[in-house]
């Protein structure tokens, strides 16, 4: 009887949650893949995807992820660009989110294989290509050769310490 009216008692709390998650199955081939099969994998993601690119995470919230761009492989190149999350809003206080849902992390650095969702907005799926930067890297000469012309931005500008301490103490402010 306790069993039962925990169960129950969890099933409650579980439908009253204002997000809801759906878990996310990917296909793919486990196991050791020969340099052949990567290639063949990355050309696959670049055709399918509507842009390909590598980024640094600048702002992110619950709905939009916003990236500075270091490369643009394929798709529309701007210096800095926001892309969703995935998060969907239900209602004023509820939102519909996915496992698939690729799951960014403000100031790191990606490589990123987006596909157009339902509502022709670009968002990430965690059962792509997409990966912290570092870990993407034997994607980018292959990519290079599927776009020799892709966009490289500019490096920004050096920070220097005093611009950083200033930068960080003028968030910190308190509001007036």
């Amino acid at each position: 009887m306790r069993l039962v009216l925990s169960l129950l008692f969890i099933a409650l709390i579980s439908l009253g949650s204002s997000q809801s998650a759906f878990a996310c199955v990917c296909g793919g081939e486990p196991g050791k893949r020969s340099e052949k099969q990567i290639k063949e994998a990355i050309a696959k993601e670049f055709n399918e995807s509507a842009s390909v690119f590598s980024g640094e995470v600048v702002a992110l919230d619950t709905f939009m992820v916003k990236f500075r761009l270091i490369t643009m492989w394929k798709g529309d190149a701007f210096e800095e660009f926001s892309m969703s999350t995935g998060a969907k809003k239900i209602s004023e206080d509820s939102y519909r989110s996915s496992s698939c849902d690729y799951n960014f992390k403000l100031g790191e650095k990606y490589l990123v294989y987006a596909r157009a969702n339902d509502d022709n907005q670009l968002v990430a799926r965690s059962c792509t290509r997409t990966n912290v930067l570092s870990s993407g890297q034997t994607d980018i000469p292959e990519l290079d050769i599927l776009n020799p012309a892709a966009y490289h931005a500019p490096s920004p500008p050096p920070v220097s310490r005093v611009e950083r301490f200033l930068s960080w103490r003028n968030l910190t402010k308190p509001c007036s």
